[in-house]
C-alpha cells in the first residue's frame, strides 16, 4: 500500500484504490481560516490530501477516523483544546501512534517546551517545526509521518488476520471437541444398550447347554456352543468400542505404579496359552527373565501386551513362532512382541494404529474384530508415558514393541 504524497496522477489513483482515503488524509487545523486555507493548498500542490478541521472536535473525530497524519499550529492546542486532543489519543488502540506535526512560533524551539505540548509528545508521534517552515522540510516530514502511519496500519491488519485465525481455529477446535464428545457419549450409550440383550442370549445359551429346559442332543450342544462363542466375540467387539469412547473422552483412570516386567509377563501367558496349543504355536517368554520394573497401571499394561500376544496369534501360522523379549535402556523398558507371520505391507504400517482399520496382513484375510486394538493399546501406552511401536518386512513377520518409562 503506497503512501500519498507527490506523484503521478496514476500513482495517486492507485494508492487510493490500495488503501482508504481516510487514512492518507492529512488534518489541517489553524487558529484562522486564512491559515488553515494556506496550508491547505500548500500541500494539495505537494501531492497531499489535506483536509481543513474548523475546530478540535472535527480534528478529534478525524483521528478517531483513521487519518493519515495531523498538521496543527501551536496557538491551536489551548487547555480546552488539548484536553480533548489527549482524551481522543489516550483512548487510541495499542498500534496506533498518530503522526503530529505541531508548527511552533519563531524562536520556541530555542527555549522549553511547553508543558502541554510535552503531554501531546507523550501520546502521539510528534514533530515540532519551528515556522517559518520550508515547505520542502514539511512535506518531507509528512511524508515520513505517513510512511510510519502505513506501518502502523499494516501491523493493525496483520492483528486482526491473526485475531481472526485464532478465532477461527478457536471455533473450530471447540467444535471438533463437541463431536468427539457427542460421538464418544452415542457409542457409550450404545455399546450399554447392546451389551444388555448379548448378555441375556449367553445366559440363557448357557442354561440351555446345562439341560435346564430339558435334554439337548449333541448337535444341539454344538449349535448351543457356537452361540456362545458368536456371543463372547460380539461381547468383545463392543468392549473395545466402549474402551475406546471412553479413552476419546478422557474418562480412563490410571493407577501408575511400579510395576515388575516379570511379574506383568506370568499374568499375561496364562491367558494366551490354550490359543498357543490350538495352532501348535512354539512361545518363547525370554522376557520373564527381565529383572526391572516400569511405571505403568499394571492392568493397561497387561490389557496392551494381551492384544499385542493376541494379534501375533491371530497373523500366525501353525507351526510358528512367537518371542518375547525385553530391554533395558536408560530410562525405558522396551518389550517386544515379536512373530514369524507373513508381516504386514509397509503402506499399512503408519495406518495400522488409526482407529477402525483392521490389521489385515493378507489380502484374503478373514479375521474380524473393529480395528480399534492398536489403537487403544497406543493411547494407552501414551497416556502411561510411553510408547507402542511396529517393525515388519513383508514376508518376514511383524515385531511390536511397547515402551514404558523404568521404575
Amino acid at each position: 500500500m503506497s503512501v500519498l504524497s507527490a506523484r503521478t496522477p496514476d500513482e495517486a489513483a492507485r494508492g487510493a484504490r490500495e488503501r482508504p482515503q481516510s487514512q492518507s488524509t492529512v488534518a489541517v487545523l489553524a487558529p484562522t481560516g486564512r491559515d488553515g486555507e494556506m496550508t491547505r493548498d500548500v500541500l494539495a500542490r505537494a501531492g497531499f490530501a489535506p483536509v481543513v478541521c474548523p475546530d478540535v472536535t472535527a480534528l478529534c473525530d478525524a483521528i478517531d477516523g483513521a487519518v493519515g497524519a495531523v498538521v496543527v499550529a501551536e496557538e491551536a492546542l489551548r487547555a480546552e483544546a488539548r484536553a480533548c486532543l489527549l482524551a481522543t489519543l489516550d483512548a487510541q488502540p495499542s498500534w496506533s501512534n498518530v503522526p503530529i506535526v505541531v508548527l511552533t512560533g519563531e524562536g520556541e524551539l530555542s527555549r522549553a517546551i511547553p508543558p502541554g505540548l510535552q503531554a501531546v509528545a507523550g501520546r502521539a508521534n510528534v514533530t515540532l517545526l519551528e515556522r517559518p517552515v520550508r515547505v520542502a522540510t514539511l512535506v518531507t516530514t509528512l511524508r515520513s509521518a505517513l510512511h510510519a502511519r502505513r506501518r502502523q496500519f499494516d501491523l493493525r491488519d496483520h492483528l486482526e488476520a491473526r485475531k481472526a485465525t485464532e478465532r477461527a481455529l478457536r471455533e473450530a477446535r471447540e467444535q471438533a471437541e463437541a463431536a468427539n464428545r457427542a460421538k464418544a457419549e452415542f457409542l457409550t450409550m450404545m455399546s450399554h444398550e447392546l451389551r444388555t440383550p448379548l448378555n441375556a442370549i449367553g445366559g440363557y445359551a448357557q442354561l440351555l447347554s446345562l439341560g435346564i429346559r430339558g435334554p439337548v442332543s449333541e448337535e444341539q450342544q454344538g449349535d448351543l456352543q457356537r452361540i456362545d462363542r458368536s456371543q463372547r466375540h460380539l461381547l468383545s467387539l463392543i468392549n473395545d468400542i466402549l474402551n475406546f469412547a471412553k479413552i476419546e473422552a478422557g474418562h480412563v483412570a490410571f493407577d501408575i505404579r511400579p510395576v515388575p516386567v516379570r511379574q506383568l509377563l506370568e499374568s499375561v501367558e496364562p491367558l494366551v496359552t490354550p490359543q498357543l496349543r490350538a495352532k501348535v504355536i512354539r512361545y518363547t517368554g525370554g522376557a520373564r527373565s527381565c529383572e526391572t520394573a516400569v511405571l505403568a497401571d499394571e492392568e493397561k499394561a497387561r490389557q496392551i501386551l494381551l492384544n499385542l500376544l493376541s494379534n501375533a496369534i491371530k497373523f500366525t501360522p501353525a507351526g510358528g513362532t512367537i518371542a518375547v523379549d525385553c530391554t533395558v535402556g536408560e530410562g525405558a523398558v522396551r518389550i517386544t512382541v515379536a512373530d514369524s507371520g507373513i508381516g504386514i505391507a509397509e503402506e499399512k504400517l503408519a495406518a495400522i494404529f488409526e482407529p477402525f482399520v483392521q490389521l489385515e496382513r493378507n489380502f484374503a484375510s478373514t479375521h474380524e474384530g473393529t480395528g480399534l486394538g492398536l489403537s487403544i493399546s497406543r493411547d494407552l501406552a501414551r497416556r502411561m508415558g510411553g510408547e507402542l511401536s511396529v517393525v515388519s518386512t513383508r514376508g518376514e513377520g511383524a515385531a511390536f514393541t511397547l515402551t514404558l518409562p523404568k521404575a
